[in-house]
């Protein structure tokens, strides 16, 4: 488990060809602005999103949160950002009661698509 700034470590890891199983982001929710000011927002997420599958196994998986289930906006914006990203990926979504946000919240898991190479 590593606390630190990811974008340096995924970069060099990367570099590396170092590979993992897992990777878990728990950096921020999906953002619920589509306002000119949050286009770089969502390119530092497409960027944590692209270094994050080039450490990714074939067959790891990317877990990350995304937004309450009322922000349906915020979350279909975030699945097509999954579309823009280096290679293609597939994706599951889950909704959970989080006690401490008190809402009903939504959870991805991603993977490469089977014919990534």
């Amino acid at each position: 488990v590593l606390i630190e700034d990811c974008v340096p470590v995924l970069k060099r890891y990367a570099k590396e060809g170092r590979m993992f199983d897992y990777v878990i982001n728990d950096l921020t929710a999906v953002p619920i602005s589509t306002s000119p000011e949050e286009d770089s927002t969502w390119e530092f997420l497409r960027l944590i999103l692209d270094l994050s599958m080039k450490v990714l196994k074939h067959d790891g998986k990317y877990f990350t949160q995304g937004n309450c289930i009322n922000l349906t906006e915020a979350l279909t914006l975030y699945e097509e950002q999954l579309g823009r990203l280096y290679c293609p990926v597939e994706f599951s979504k889950e909704t959970v009661c989080v006690p401490s946000y008190m809402e009903l919240w939504v959870f991805y898991t991603i993977w490469k698509t089977r014919t990534e190479v």
